[in-house]
């Protein structure tokens, strides 16, 4: 499993609308409206590295998003 977080720049009163396509994606896991330099951060899970690139074409397809950036999780541990 690969796990993603996507941190997404939108334009000026697209959020909403930004928030509702990636709700349509299927790996979209959850979506975080964020202050500071990106506006959402989106977390993904995919089986391989070449889902997460079709999975972020998708992203990069939805009007408004101006600006990505992936990071990939390399290890996590959970606090519960």
């Amino acid at each position: 499993m690969v796990v993603a977080y996507i941190l997404i720049n939108v334009a000026i009163g697209k959020v909403d609308h930004v928030m509702s396509k990636l709700r349509e994606i299927e790996n979209v896991k959850s979506i975080a409206v964020v202050a500071g330099e990106f506006d959402l951060i989106v977390r993904v899970e995919v089986k391989s590295l070449e889902k997460l690139f079709d999975v972020t074409e998708k992203i990069h397809r939805i009007d408004g998003i101006t600006k990505t950036t992936t990071h990939i999780v390399e290890k996590e541990i959970r606090a519960d």
